[in-house]
């Protein structure tokens, strides 16, 4: 079609057929409904027998067995406009049976008797054959001009300029013939009414909730236009709100498109990507009007659309996606086309950056060996930048992944109204000037090496995504005053300086640079969230807590920090990450002071496995509403021998680390012996030995260095006091009348002395030593002393020096445990009596006087192994 009537006006979409003025004519939305009935598939022998109602505009009997039409069968149809007689068995057509329907304009008799002729055709329809291979056979409405003249509306319309390509509507009229052919043919697939019923075909799309989607549905244009057609589908597209025709592999140009969705007056959000969609060839910039007043949103992303140059978009849209659509530059006329856009994005596209050579007359010669670049990758030229124009009220502008080496140098001074900016991905070096109104930025993943001191004018920027480039140094008075949010990470710093600039930095990114040493310079109130992982820093100061009061997220893995002191971390922390350090050891006195903290990572290889980690295995990790991630992956370095194995696995108990418990169950260890021994000692006398051997050590340091070996006592005399009476004046009288010399305390003692002093001088001096054994023997201490060391004297001299007198008998459980040497003596050595008889208290004295008088034996053992002759110490 080449002419159109005045501008491009859009309700021309319900397509019905009726005669006005010798044409076919588009109706206004309004009158498209008409009576439609299927007759397919009844298995019907003629028109006739279907009694079809003769107020019928379109009639569909294919697919039955009709093998004649008559005149009879179309009488009164005066208003048919639509008559299907495709896949019958039709051989004969009578001569004027079509003659009577004046309304006629399509009729389809394809697929019937390869032998069929059509004879005597009314004046108004004429034959068009088309697809003869497929034994198609349609008649349209005849007009004096051709097919595509008849279609044209009227001699007073513009002509449609014209510059090589077919004309803009030409396609999409011939589709809209193309499905008033097949109408009824995709009709009969779902429908089959009664004679007497309106039919209404199931083939629109029906939306959901104001939902209409057919993506992933492999449509056909023909298909789409079916689904979308106003004379069948109007109710259905009225009600669509969101219409979803993305992934189905439509092959068509967008301006065609659009011309199916004229009639969903209510849409709001069209998405179309991820199809085949290419940019219509011609430029109808100058009729570009469309009567959309509600689509606000447009996806066309992943379409091979090439070019905007030529793009007649509804300038209503606000929301618009271009992304990976291989245009190369954004032209001029953009922005005057699309005058309301708010969001534009454009990535995954490739700006080509070119220079314009100034036309001469005279053809430049160069030396040889110069090579001549006429397109560069990097320009200052204006007129050489890809983004030629950009629409003022975007607010939200995404542009990466465009390879964009600079921004136009009208960008910061146009854009005034630009909140978001995403120039990621791309290759730029410098830092471009930017509007003051730019809130959020990233730039990440480009070559930018300095932060500029004109950065700072930007003075709304809260959010900074610069991470990926290869900054050196970050001076915070650089910086807006405004930023809340800055990733920095992945650049070259290798000093941080936090200082009063950043006051109103809430979240901060530093990581995967080279920074060895955090110093907060003032008190940053507001910095809620650090990232430092992957530097280089080995610790922290002990005043790094307090010069962030506010911090909640802090992340230190990946660093080279051996000890976290105490102070060194904010109290306020609720989530810190401190995994592949060179940490040895987690102390509660560092990490008993984050009482917030709710989220602990931590892993590495480098823990001392001893006392010092106690807190950390056995109280720590134990606490329910702290959750440790990595606990059961810390491994030991120390001891040598727990190396590699793992920390939960150390076996560090409470007694083994607990200093205090230590002290505390040696403490009652040794009382309990004291105890012990102390009822030991009540029970066997211990108390009495323990004081002998004190005065037998005070006595010894005290005994001649050489024993005298002219003894000046015969005997020294053992007694205890009850039996002094018998001792004095029997014993003593009697002997020293016999002419021995007696040594006894009473006389002998040396007054000053100690008592055991003498007993032991005495002892040492005397040949012999008699004991006078009784029941009041065995319970005086001193007898027991003098026993203890006569004894130690027989023993240390080896010679038998002791004589036992039995005063009184004693029996064997009358001698108490302390005596337990003087029952030992009682059973090995022969022992004198006492007998009150006279006749034998002769032979007891003489035996007495015989036996002082006799040298002291040595002790021998007897060959047959008693001891009776031999004393043993116990």
């Amino acid at each position: 079609m080449r002419n159109l009537t005045g501008r491009l006006h859009f309700y021309f979409i319900s397509f019905l057929f009726s005669r006005a003025n010798g044409f076919l004519a588009l109706r206004t939305p309004t009158a498209y409904a008409f009576p439609f009935y299927n007759y397919s598939y009844l298995n019907l022998s003629s028109v006739s027998e279907a009694q079809a109602p003769k107020t019928a505009r379109a009639l569909n009997f294919s697919h039955n067995v009709i093998e004649k039409i008559t005149k009879r069968d179309l009488e009164g149809f005066d208003a048919l406009e639509v008559l299907d007689l495709s896949y019958n068995r039709i051989k004969d057509i009578e001569p004027g049976a079509f003659e009577s329907l004046l309304s006629l304009v399509s009729l389809n008799l394809s697929f019937n008797d390869k032998k069929l002729l059509v004879s005597g055709l009314p004046p108004h329809l004429k034959l068009l054959p088309t697809r003869e291979a497929s034994g198609s056979l349609q008649l349209y409405k005849h007009f004096d001009k051709s097919p595509e003249a008849a279609l044209e509306p009227s001699a007073s319309a513009e002509e449609l300029p014209h510059s090589g390509g077919p004309p803009v509507l030409q396609n999409v009229n011939l589709r809209l013939r193309r499905s008033t052919e097949n109408l009824l043919r995709r009709a009969e697939k779902n429908l089959t009414v009664s004679p007497t019923a309106t039919l209404r075909p199931n083939l629109c799309g029906a939306p959901i909730n104001g939902i209409l989607d057919l993506s992933n549905s492999k449509l056909s244009e023909e298909e789409l236009t079916l689904k979308l057609d106003p004379d069948l589908c109007q109710a259905q597209l009225d009600s669509i709100l969101e219409l979803d025709i993305s992934h189905s592999h439509l092959e068509m140009d967008l301006l065609s498109l659009f011309v199916l969705f004229l009639p969903m007056k209510n849409v709001q959000s069209i998405d179309a990507s991820s199809n085949k969609l290419t940019i219509n060839i011609l430029d109808v910039e100058a009729f570009c009007n469309f009567p959309f007043s509600k689509l606000l949103f447009l996806n066309i992303s992943n379409n091979p659309i090439n070019s905007l140059d030529t793009l007649c978009l509804p300038s209503t849209i606000k929301v618009i996606d271009l992304s990976f659509t291989n245009i190369s530059q954004i032209p001029q006329n953009f922005a005057k086309k699309m005058l309301n856009l708010e969001n534009m994005y454009v990535q995954g596209n490739h700006f080509i950056y070119t220079v314009r050579p100034e036309i001469t007359n005279e053809v430049q010669k160069f030396p040889p060996g110069t090579v001549h670049i006429n397109a560069i990758s990097f320009v200052r030229n204006e007129a050489g930048t890809p983004i030629e124009s950009l629409p003022k009220k975007v607010k939200h502008l995404k542009m990466s992944n465009c390879s964009i080496v600079e921004l136009p140098e009208w960008f910061a001074g146009t854009m005034e109204e630009l909140l978001f900016l995403d120039l990621s991905s791309n290759r730029i070096s410098v830092l471009p000037d930017l509007p003051t109104s730019l809130q959020h930025l990233d730039i990440s993943n480009s070559d930018i090496k300095i932060i500029p001191p004109s950065f700072k004018s930007i003075s709304n920027l809260t959010i900074l995504n610069i991470q990926n480039n290869k900054i050196t140094d970050m001076p915070p008075e650089y910086f807006p005053l405004t930023l809340k949010k800055c990733d920095i990470s992945k650049n070259k710093l290798n000093m941080l300086s936090l200082t009063d600039a950043l006051k109103k930095l809430e979240y901060l990114n530093v990581s995967g640079n080279l920074i060895t040493r955090l110093e907060p310079a003032s008190h940053l109130s507001a910095l809620a969230n650090l990232d430092s992982s992957h530097n280089l820093i080995s610790e922290l100061p002990d005043h790094f807590g307090k010069s962030l009061p506010m911090l909640k997220h802090f992340n230190l893995s990946g660093n080279k920090i051996s000890f976290l002191q105490r102070g060194s971390l904010p109290a306020s922390l609720i989530e810190l990450d401190i995994s592949d350090n060179a940490i040895t050891t987690i102390v509660e006195d560092t990490f008993g002071q984050l009482t917030s903290l709710s989220v602990l990572t931590v892993q590495g290889k480098h823990f001392f496995c001893n006392c010092d980690l106690y807190w950390f295995v056995n109280v720590y990790t134990l606490n329910p509403r702290l959750q440790i991630n990595g606990k059961g992956n810390l491994r030991c370095s120390f001891p040598p021998d727990r190396r590699g194995s793992l920390v939960e696995s150390s076996n560090l108990t409470l007694l083994h680390c607990s200093l205090g418990i230590q002290m505390a169950i040696t403490a009652c260890v040794a009382i309990l012996v004291v105890l012990v021994l102390t009822g030991l000692c009540w029970r066997f006398d211990g108390l009495w030995y323990v004081r002998m051997g004190w005065y037998w050590c005070m006595v010894k340091r005290k005994q001649y260095e050489k024993r005298p070996e002219n003894k000046p006592f015969d005997a020294f005399v053992s007694y205890s006091e009850q039996d002094a009476n018998w001792t004095k004046e029997n014993l003593l009288e009697k002997l020293e009348t016999d002419g021995f010399k007696i040594c006894y305390h009473e006389r002998d003692f040396k007054p000053g002395h100690p008592v055991l002093g003498n007993i032991f001088y005495c002892i040492e001096n005397s040949h012999k030593v008699l004991f006078v054994l009784s029941p009041s023997f065995v319970n005086s201490c001193w007898c027991q002393y003098e026993l203890y060391f006569a004894e130690h004297r027989v023993l240390n001299e080896n010679q038998d020096s002791l004589i036992m007198i039995v005063l009184e008998d004693l029996p064997p459980n009358s001698v108490p445990q302390k005596f337990s040497k003087l029952r030992k003596l009682l059973k090995r050595k022969t022992y004198l009596k006492w007998s009150p008889e006279e006749h034998k208290q002769k032979m007891f004295w003489h035996q007495l006087a015989a036996v002082l008088k006799t040298t002291n034996e040595p002790i021998v053992r007897a060959e047959n192994g008693s001891a009776q002759d031999m004393y043993e110490m116990e």
